[in-house]
């Protein structure tokens, strides 16, 4: 099974337009043909996260369509989904059965029973990396009134799976079969880094442990015919030994070091990364998540990281700050700034069109989220409405709205990119980074004597394309 190298759409599965059979109208326009993949986000049932609080993995949820509307997505385009592996919600049928029937369930295995971990001191819960200001741990009731304790690293719907457990991986070994028979290609590993859960540790991406937890899923799924995408936001060393291991990394870096690169004209921190980046990535600048800055600390100068901070801030909501600041080695607390990646670069059209050139002539697979797509701005009465920073990039579209801001000039010229990306035989070959000063990066691809080559002045904001005739008349340059 292989990947195509072309641009992934990251999708939710109801906002563009209602549902997945307005999502599948909307891919059957012009933005279809620019496009190889879609991510979607969790179409599952869920009561908790915006779908990372999964029911099942097995179902969709009725309001979005059924198993068949996402069979035609994976028939026409790689099909990349979220696998919430950390936990399940607390309305899943397996822990609703934990609940009934207790520590002697068939089920207890999925989940922590934190009571057993043994004396927990105030030592060992200042270690763990938490997601939310209190201790991770929830107080449950049982059906004959006794209680006792659970694991939740994130919300308080979100019940963490235990992996030391064989009957874990074996619930986990029927969702991957499951989904693979339905289309899926490429599995996005969501909070992977929260499962190994080790008292004395941050209970975060603990070794060895986490590398056997993840090889086992990396191996489960190409049995499957399927490949996986740890998502992990840390030191960038983790996306190295992720890819080393044969898996698909993310990019978490490049949206500081692009920012930083336009925003400062200095394309030095950037280019010494493309350098030595691996070549099996994910490529992002956007997601539905924040732009989180974890991931360019050892790679940007902490000056140059406050600067980037202060600038992008005063576009943005609140940052996202680190629930454990004050036990992390980093830049302040900031974890992520919050703002669609059109606003961080001021809605300059030019210098959009620089970050997402920059974006397609990297190594690795890109991931366009669909606000980024569309070039979206601050939704600010949504995060208002429901008090989730993050929703200030989760804007919902109507499907005419979508069709609208399709025709914006700034979109037409991002998806020339991406056709370009897509259909030019050059990329399926070798990428170079070239010569360049220090306020601009030049970079191409060559395969088998055809060539496609950008170069980008940072100050300018100009996109300079040079690529040969895949059906052999002269070279042609444009800029984007």
């Amino acid at each position: 099974m292989t990947l195509s190298r072309s641009v992934q759409l990251i999708a939710y599965p109801d906002r563009i337009g209602r549902d997945l059979k307005d999502l599948e109208r909307f891919l059957s326009g012009p933005v279809g043909d620019a496009i190889g993949g879609v991510h979607l986000l969790p179409p599952f049932p869920s009561n908790a996260d915006g779908g990372f609080s999964p029911l099942t993995h097995t179902e969709i949820a009725p309001a979005y369509g059924d198993w068949g509307d996402v069979e035609r997505l994976a028939a026409r385009f790689d099909l990349c989904i979220d696998l919430v592996l950390n936990h399940i919600s607390d309305e899943s049928p397996e822990f609703q059965t934990f609940l009934q029937q207790g520590r002697g369930s068939e089920v207890a295995p999925l989940f922590i029973d934190v009571d057993a971990l043994g004396e927990i001191t105030s030592d060992d819960l200042a270690k763990i990396h938490i997601r939310k200001e209190k201790e991770p741990f929830r107080v449950v009731e049982f059906a004959d009134g006794s209680r006792g304790r659970v694991w939740c690293t994130f919300t308080e719907k979100q019940v963490d799976l235990d992996y030391r457990s064989a009957r874990t991986f074996e619930f986990m070994d029927h969702n991957l079969r499951y989904l693979t028979d339905r289309g899926v290609k490429l599995f996005r590993l969501d909070a992977f880094g929260y499962t190994t859960k080790q008292i004395g540790t941050s209970c975060f991406l603990v070794e060895p442990g986490v590398w056997e937890i993840l090889e086992w899923f990396r191996d489960k799924a190409a049995e499957y015919g399927a490949e996986v995408l740890p998502e992990v936001h840390d030191h960038p060393s983790w996306q190295f030994a992720i890819a080393d291991r044969g898996m698909w990394c993310y990019a978490f870096a490049l949206p500081p070091l692009v920012l930083h690169a336009l925003l400062d004209a200095d394309s030095r921190y950037l280019k010494a990364w493309l350098r030595m980046c691996p070549e099996q990535q994910v490529t992002v600048l956007d997601t539905h998540d924040g732009i989180c800055i974890p991931d360019v600390e050892g790679m940007l100068p902490p000056a140059a990281i406050e600067v980037l901070i202060a600038n992008v801030s005063e576009r943005s909501a609140d940052p996202i700050l680190r629930g454990s600041a004050a036990n992390v080695h980093s830049v302040g607390a900031i974890y992520q700034l919050t703002c669609t990646f059109y606003d961080a670069l001021k809605r300059d059209d030019d210098a959009y069109i620089a970050a997402r050139a920059i974006q397609l002539f990297a190594p690795g697979i890109p991931q366009i989220y669909y606000v980024g797509l569309l070039a979206g701005q601050n939704d600010e009465a949504l995060m208002t409405s429901t008090g989730e920073l993050r929703d200030i990039n989760r804007h919902y579209y109507t499907l005419d709205a979508a069709n609208i801001a399709v025709a914006a000039p700034v979109v037409q010229r991002l998806l020339g990119l991406m056709r370009l990306r897509r259909s030019h035989p050059a990329f399926d070959g070798e990428f170079a980074l070239e010569y360049s000063n220090d306020s601009s990066v030049a970079m191409g691809w060559r395969n088998d004597g055809h060539y496609c080559r950008t170069l980008i002045d940072l100050r300018f904001r100009t996109v300079t394309v040079t690529l040969s005739d895949p059906d052999g008349g002269e070279e042609r340059s444009f800029r984007a």
